[in-house]
């Protein structure tokens, strides 16, 4: 029994350590496999294949690709990250082993210190997988020379191998040069030769820098990308220090086993169960806090919010603001979207947090990310031209210059509602020769030129009706509401058009236009006036009348009451402390009055003076 646990514990901890890492990706950081994946579109395709191969380190990205494109699916996509730093750390501990390493404590623990400081390194979204993939075929091929022993045939190998690792992986072929310099020195060691050692070493390292100068004459790429890979990271113009701080603890976690261990008391302590226990549990907490800190809270709270978005769960967009308040223009919107998209936009308005205009459409950044959640609010509400336009521009700011499954789908979407079949049909060609996305592709292509089909389209249907079809419309992102005006006039049952003019008109405390718009409400069928409608209405009547019985409109006596308190109590003092509780807190007039209240006061009179 004894042995079999000696033989099996770190197989075992290895696939525990993959688990863990497999349900991190598929669990809580699901949504950042998604964001991968919708900024990529992996062709199975010749051309395609031919475009990443003739780059260095076009391999390690052709493979990484391909891997991305399963993150569709994020378990598969977590398993294939928790199989590559297994296979990192496997590697790893490979080395040490051919490197001298005698002892499984701690040697087999400081093995898996490389693939958790990559883990920590993934935690920033422009970090690429094609870097994993390269320090994995680093680290294996370093193994590979290693166990070579005939001096001509190393030689051999060192000289095709280490063209072919710079050209395929990148630049970690300084990875794979320290590998065999280490074996260089090792060996010279051992034969008493250290400086035949160190001069066989200095050829190892002009050699690599030579491959690498000589097969890049033809690149018209800056030095410094040559030396700090094309592909590994996804802006080009950016140097991350994450890969490379990666890279050196791959290189020098192996050498660790060299050095030797003669003092009996240190021995004992390798061999004490305690210390061993201690370590481990010392390394998993330290790697709790190390990817804690280094996966962004308030950026993969935005990737977590257009991944709801994406997948149209609303319910959750919900619950996740309950728990905590989305406060970036961004996440507000996706909030609105959702509450938009669950009918209870204009009676829960004001329980969430709220910062203007732009809690419904975020100003437009020339980027790959804000325009996306944007677009997908223009493309529900029937401003079809403009999701396109939105998604086409965060499609040409992917800085690395792929191409997007989700964003290509989308604007074929609007091309199909606009009538241009012919360019909706060159976008599909390219999406069927994807695997998760040639299915709709198939579909969709059968359903262009056939008019009928598409009026009757759940959405192209409706979305036809709602959009804008004068050839000579100008957007303006500053008009917002006379754009949603002129929506809504296309066709007046587009209530997500008439709720977001209103609202819109409320978060930029425009009482006036408010009342002017509100009367368009008998078109959209209400089965009752809204909660935030009403506290504006009861507020408005109360401001010349003084008998609350005499309110025009169908208003709920519950309504009618928080409304009153909340006016009477801010007439004698604006700054009650009860304003930040309920029901004081979630009424429309504490948006308009309480908060930002230095911006309110310099568009209207303030509410004391109104009363």
């Amino acid at each position: 029994m004894n042995n079999l646990i000696t033989k099996t514990w770190k197989p075992l901890l290895s696939l525990l350590f993959g688990v863990v890492v497999m349900l991190f990706w598929a669990v809580p950081y699901m949504a950042g496999l998604c964001f991968q994946e919708q900024y990529q579109m992996f062709l199975f395709d010749t051309n395609y294949f031919l475009e990443r191969i003739v780059l260095p380190g076009g391999l390690a990205d052709y493979i990484s690709e391909f891997l991305v494109q399963f993150y569709y699916m994020p378990v598969l996509g977590g398993a294939f990250i928790g199989l590559l730093l297994i296979g990192i750390q496997t590697a790893v501990w490979g080395l040490m082993k051919q490197y001298g390493a005698k002892h499984d404590f701690p040697g087999y623990l400081l093995s898996f210190l490389p693939s958790i400081a990559l883990w920590c390194a993934m935690g920033d979204q422009n970090i690429l997988l094609s870097f994993v993939v390269a320090l994995f075929g680093a680290l294996l091929m370093g193994w590979i020379h290693n166990r070579f022993h005939n001096r001509l045939v190393k030689v051999v190998f060192e000289l095709v191998s280490t063209a072919l690792v710079y050209w395929f992986l990148g630049p970690v072929v300084f990875l794979y040069a320290a590998l065999m310099i280490g074996d260089t020195l090792k060996n010279a060691q051992q034969k008493d030769s250290i400086l035949s050692g160190i001069g066989y070493s200095a050829c190892i390292l002009v050699l690599t820098i030579a491959w690498i100068l000589l097969s890049t004459q033809s690149l018209q790429y800056p030095m410094y990308r040559i030396f700090a890979g094309l592909n590994y990271y996804r802006y080009p113009g950016a140097v991350s220090p994450l890969p490379f701080v990666v890279m050196v603890w791959a290189v020098v976690i192996p050498f660790l086993g060299i050095i030797p261990c003669h003092r009996k008391s240190l021995q004992k302590l390798q061999q004490s169960k305690v210390v061993i226990v201690l370590s481990y549990v010392l390394v998993i907490v330290a790697s709790w806090f190390g990817i804690k800190a280094s996966f962004d809270e308030i950026t993969y709270d935005l990737i977590d919010y257009d991944f709801l978005v994406r997948t149209e769960q609303w319910d959750k967009i919900i619950e996740k603001a309950e728990k905590k308040p989305a406060t970036t223009p961004l996440s507000v919107s996706c909030v609105n979207l959702a509450l938009s998209q669950k009918g209870m936009l204009a009676d829960r308005l004001f329980e969430f947090y709220q910062n203007g205009g732009e809690g419904l459409f975020p100003t437009f950044t020339r980027d790959m990310i804000s325009p996306v959640s944007t677009a997908e609010i223009f493309f529900r509400l029937g401003m079809v031209n403009d999701a396109e336009r939105y998604m086409f521009e965060a499609q040409e700011a992917i800085p690395n210059y792929r191409k997007s499954a989700r964003l290509t789908r989308r604007i074929i979407e609007c091309e199909i509602i606009n009538g241009n079949y012919k360019v909706a049909a060159k976008l599909l060609r390219r999406l069927q020769k994807t695997l998760f996305y040639s299915n709709w592709a198939n579909q969709t292509m059968a359903l262009l030129g056939n008019e009928k089909a598409i009026n009757r389209h759940p959405i192209y249907g409706k979305l036809r009706k709602y959009r804008e079809k004068k050839q000579d419309f100008l957007f303006s992102d500053r008009e917002m509401d006379q754009m949603l005006g002129l929506l809504f006039l296309n066709d007046n049952h587009n209530k997500m058009a008439y709720e977001y003019l209103m609202c819109y008109e409320l978060l930029q405390r425009n009482m006036e236009k408010f009342m002017q718009y509100y009367p368009l409400g008998r078109f959209v069928g209400y089965d009752h006036i809204p909660r935030s409608f009403q506290e504006i209405l009861i507020g408005n009547w109360m401001k010349t009348h003084s008998d609350p019985r005499t309110i025009p409109y169908s208003v709920d006596a519950q309504n009618v009451n928080n409304t009153l308190n909340f006016i009477q109590l801010y007439m004698q003092n604006p700054k009650n402390p009860q304003f930040s509780q309920q029901p004081y807190v979630s009424n429309a007039w504490h948006y308009v009055m309480v908060q930002g209240v230095d911006e309110a006061s310099k568009k209207k009179e303030g509410m004391k003076e109104v009363y």
